[in-house]
């Protein structure tokens, strides 16, 4: 069973999640930011029109959740997103060629407002809380 692991003491975990939908053009995003005890420390959900792809609905979602934590003033973050492809276009050292491209150096400018920020893949069940507020978004 896979289930949420805490970020190190001082720092948040952020996790965001997306649904889409390829008929409707219409993607939504959760995103939960909790301390190292657990504690909830801020929520959204956001509804994105007129996304045509899976990839570029959850590199939204993690733009838009990286920029929440951003507002809301955490310095320390580990922005977690169960989109394998994402995150390793965030990560990689090699120019990034795929169709999230604006969305991924948008993400990379993004963390010069932490002063240390991490992304990471988590499976699905590791961000259920997220990915159940996305899910209730969608219909």
């Amino acid at each position: 069973m896979i289930c949420w692991n805490p970020p190190p003491m001082g720092w948040v975990k952020l996790n965001v999640v997306s649904g889409f939908s390829i008929a409707r053009q219409k993607a939504v995003s959760g995103s939960i930011i909790k301390n190292e005890e657990g504690n909830i420390l801020g929520s959204g959900f956001r509804v994105h029109h007129l996304v045509g792809t899976v990839a570029l609905a959850e590199a939204i979602a993690l733009l838009h959740g990286v920029q929440f934590a951003s507002e809301m003033g955490f310095r320390y973050v580990i922005a977690e997103s169960d989109s394998r492809l994402v995150i390793n276009n965030i990560n990689s050292k090699e120019d990034d060629y795929s169709e999230t491209r604006p969305l991924t150096w948008d993400l990379k400018a993004s963390t010069r407002n932490f002063s240390e920020c991490r992304f990471q893949f988590v499976a699905r069940e590791g961000s259920s809380v997220a990915h159940a507020m996305a899910e209730e978004g969608l219909p």
